[in-house]
């Protein structure tokens, strides 16, 4: 009699620990970061003229699926021989990111996100001087006062990301982004659209180098 008992006890004793082990398996955090894109510091170790910085967050809609949004600014100021340039700007971008990775080792909260985002730029930029030689005459001095540019993309992401240690997340993104309008561009061509890129091409490539930290409302 005490070992069938006994052996009952362990039986519990077992389906209760592996109930546990499930729930540990299946259970996702759900929450949402906030996070820095050192993607402007970066540029600026290549590009001493550039200087931007953007912050992010991250919310958790169901286990594979995100919202994103991100708030930044980027400046630029150089001067060279035939012109001077200023130009000062903020962008935002909205979208969601999925997470496609097939399979994840028991406990583990890494991702493989893919995403679609809509960004927008607001900057003003103008020219204090810029020079136009003439081999005939005299040559030209001038200066062109700021406007206002606002400039519409979408761009399309995807890169790893993965938890360092509790709650605390690095990732790397790739992005591809179409300009869709802009508006005051002929007036005077950005040099660079903040959060865009290249002013003169409506295609560009950038990276995001991104370190974030999950506040989790369910555990």
């Amino acid at each position: 009699m005490l070992r069938y008992i006994f052996i009952s006890v362990l039986f519990f004793l077992s389906l209760s620990v592996r109930s546990q082990v499930v729930q540990e398996v299946v259970e996702v955090p759900r929450g949402f970061t906030l996070g820095v894109n050192l993607a402007g510091p970066i540029n600026k170790l290549f590009d001493t003229d550039r200087t931007g910085i953007s912050f992010l967050t991250r919310i958790n809609l169901k286990e594979d699926l995100f919202f994103i949004g991100e708030a930044g600014f980027e400046n630029v100021n150089f001067e060279k021989t035939a012109y001077h340039y200023d130009s000062n700007g903020t962008f935002i971008r909205v979208g969601a990111e999925m997470d496609v990775l097939p399979k994840k080792e028991e406990g583990s909260k890494d991702n493989l996100l893919v995403g679609l985002q809509y960004g927008f730029a607001l900057q003003e930029q103008g020219s204090s001087y810029f020079l136009v030689e003439n081999g005939y005459w005299e040559d030209y001095t001038g200066r062109m006062g700021s406007n206002t540019i606002n400039t519409h993309w979408i761009e399309l992401s995807g890169g790893p990301r993965a938890e360092l240690f509790k709650n605390f997340y690095m990732s790397w993104n790739l992005h591809i982004r179409v300009s869709v309008a802009s508006n005051n561009a002929s007036l005077m061509e950005p040099y660079i659209v903040p959060g865009f890129g290249n002013g003169d091409s409506r295609l560009n490539a950038g990276f995001s180098y991104v370190l974030e930290y999950m506040i989790p409302w369910t555990r």
